[in-house]
C-alpha cells in the first residue's frame, strides 16, 4: 500500500498530458499535421514542431510522463512501438529499437542506441538506475540517426531533456510517497528568478526502501534501494538573441541491489547444459556446467598434463548444487553472499544559443564521470561443502608430504594455508576480487563455512564531448 502527497506552488507553464508521435509513411511522404497544441522537439538539432519532423519520433512532455505514470525507462517501453528496454546481468542496460540493439551484458559494451541528455551523448550512464524527475520532455527517435547524432545511433536515439529555469517567476513543486517495506520516495523542484536575466532551478530525487527479497541463509532482506540524485540548472539571458544554460547533475546509489534476479531452471542431471528447456522449475543449475566448474575440474587438469588431484571435482560426478533445495518463490533465495551495489555519476553541461540575424549558433559541451561496482552470487545458491572434501583433503596431503616432487610440500603449504587455513574441516577461503589483484595468497581473502562463489562487475570512466 502506498500513500502519495503532492504540493505545487508558484507559476507553472501549461503543457500537454499526452504523447504525440510523428510517423513517416511507408511511401516516404511527410506526416500530415493535425490540429491541437504544438510540441517543439530537437530531433534534427533545431527547434521544430513535432508534426513537421519527417522522421519517426515520439515525444513525451512532463505532463504526459506524469499522466501515464512513466517513471523510468522500463515504463517508457510500454508506451512506444518497436521499443524494448532491459537491465542486463552485469550492470549495463540496453535499448532495442526495431529489433536492433545491444545484447552484450558487460559494462564495457557499446550501445546501439544513443542516450543523450539535452542533446549531448552519455557513455556508460547510470541514468537508468534512478527515476525521471523534473524533465521538460523525453524524445525517442527510431531508425539510424548517425548523421546528426554520431556513432552508437544505429537503432535510434533517446534524448532526455531536462527542465530549464523559468525567468518569469518563482515556482516550486514537491512529491512525497510512503509505502510498504518502509519505502520513502521524494521528488522536488525549486525555480528562482534572479533579476531579469538570470534564473536558478534545483531539483532532486530520493528513494530508500527495504529489500523485496528474503535470504534464508541469514534471515536478511536483500534487493533494497538507497539512492538520490540532484540537478542544478542556471540560465543566463542577457538579451533576446543570447541564451546560456549551465547544468550540473549528480547521482549516487549504495545498497544491496540484485542486478541478477532469481532465475528458474529445469535442472540438467548430466551437467552438459546446466538447465534444460522443457519446463521452468524452481531448481538450480548443474554446477558442473558452469565456467568455475569446468576450470576447476579434474578433467581439465588432466588435459593440461597436470595431476587430476589438483581439481576440485569431476565433471561427471556430483556437483555443488546436487543437494541444494531451491526455494519455490521468486522473492526467496538462499545464498551466503550478500549482494553489494554502488554506482554514481557526475554530469557538467554548458549550452550556448546565439542568434545572428537569420543565422543561429549552437554550442554544447558535456563532461561526465561514471562508476559502478557490483558483487553478487550469480546462481543465488549454497554450494555443497562435501563436493569439495576430497579435493581439500588432497591439497592438505600435498602440503604435508613431498609426494609429487622433492620439496613440493613447501609449494603446496601456502596454498593450503590460504584456502583452508583451519584445515579441511575449517572455513573455506577464496580471493576477494578487488581491483588491487591481491588475492588469498596475499592475505586478501573472504572466508565462510561453505564454498563462496560470486562475480564482480566494475567500471570507472570519464568522458567529454563538444
Amino acid at each position: 500500500m502506498r500513500v502519495k502527497a503532492t504540493l505545487l506552488a508558484g507559476i507553472c507553464a501549461g503543457g500537454l498530458a499526452f504523447p504525440v508521435t510523428a510517423q513517416e509513411t511507408d511511401s516516404g511522404e511527410s506526416p500530415v499535421a493535425t490540429s491541437g497544441p504544438v510540441i517543439v522537439v530537437t530531433a534534427q538539432r533545431q527547434d521544430q514542431s513535432l508534426q513537421e519532423v519527417p522522421i519517426a519520433v515520439s515525444a513525451f512532455t512532463s505532463e504526459a510522463l506524469e499522466a501515464q505514470q512513466i517513471e523510468n525507462a522500463s515504463d517508457l517501453q510500454l508506451t512506444l512501438p518497436n521499443v524494448s528496454f532491459t537491465k542486463s546481468n552485469f550492470t549495463s542496460s540496453s535499448f532495442t529499437i526495431r529489433g536492433i540493439g545491444d545484447l552484450c551484458v558487460g559494462v564495457t559494451c557499446d550501445s546501439a542506441t544513443a542516450i543523450h541528455t539535452n542533446g549531448s551523448p552519455l557513455f556508460g550512464t547510470r541514468l537508468f538506475e534512478t527515476e525521471y524527475f523534473d524533465l521538460e520532455r523525453v524524445e525517442v527517435l527510431r531508425g539510424p540517426q548517425g548523421t546528426l547524432f554520431g556513432r552508437n545511433a544505429t537503432s535510434g536515439v533517446v534524448n532526455v531533456v531536462t527542465a530549464k529555469p523559468d525567468l518569469s517567476g518563482f515556482g516550486a513543486a514537491a512529491e512525497l510517497e510512503y509505502g510498504n517495506y518502509d519505502s520513502i520516495k521524494a521528488k522536488g523542484m525549486v525555480n528562482v528568478p534572479i533579476g531579469q536575466v538570470l534564473g536558478l532551478r534545483v531539483a532532486g530525487f530520493y528513494l530508500n526502501r527495504d529489500g523485496y527479497t528474503r535470504n534464508l541463509y541469514d534471515g536478511s532482506r536483500i534487493d533494497d534501494r538507497d539512492m538520490y540524485a540532484v540537478r542544478g540548472s542556471l540560465r543566463f539571458e542577457p538579451g533576446p538573441d543570447t541564451t546560456l544554460d549551465l547544468m550540473g547533475y549528480y547521482f549516487r546509489e549504495n545498497d544491496n541491489r540484485l542486478r541478477i534476479q532469481k532465475q528458474t531452471c529445469q535442472r540438467d542431471p548430466t551437467g552438459v547444459l546446466g538447465c534444460l528447456n522443457a519446463r521452468r522449475d524452481f531448481d538450480s543449475t548443474n554446477a558442473n556446467s558452469t565456467l568455475a566448474g569446468v576450470l576447476a575440474s579434474e578433467e581439465l587438469y588432466a588435459i593440461q598434463g597436470l595431476p587430476p588431484g589438483f581439481g576440485l571435482g569431476s565433471l561427471y560426478g556430483p556437483d555443488g548444487f546436487a543437494n541444494f533445495d531451491e526455494p519455490d518463490d521468486v522473492r526467496v533465495v538462499n545464498t551466503p553472499v550478500t549482494p553489494e551495489y554502488f554506482a554514481d555519476e557526475l554530469q557538467l553541461q554548458a549550452h550556448l544559443e546565439q542568434r545572428f540575424g537569420t543565422m543561429n549558433l549552437s554550442l554544447t559541451g558535456l563532461y561526465q564521470e561514471t562508476s559502478v561496482d557490483s558483487r553478487q552470487d550469480y546462481n543465488l545458491g549454497v554450494l555443497d561443502r562435501t563436493s569439495y572434501a576430497a579435493a581439500l583433503n588432497q591439497l592438505a596431503f600435498f602440503a604435508a608430504n613431498d609426494v609429487i616432487f622433492p620439496g613440493s610440500s613447501a609449494y603446496f603449504a601456502p596454498i593450503a594455508q590460504a584456502l583452508i587455513p583451519g584445515g579441511p574441516n575449517g572455513q573455506l577461503c577464496t580471493s576477494d576480487n578487488d581491483m588491487g589483484s591481491q588475492g588469498a595468497f596475499q592475505g586478501n581473502a573472504i572466508c565462510g563455512d561453505v564454498p563462496l562463489s560470486y562475480d564482480r562487475s566494475n567500471q570507472d570512466q570519464k568522458a567529454w564531448s563538444a
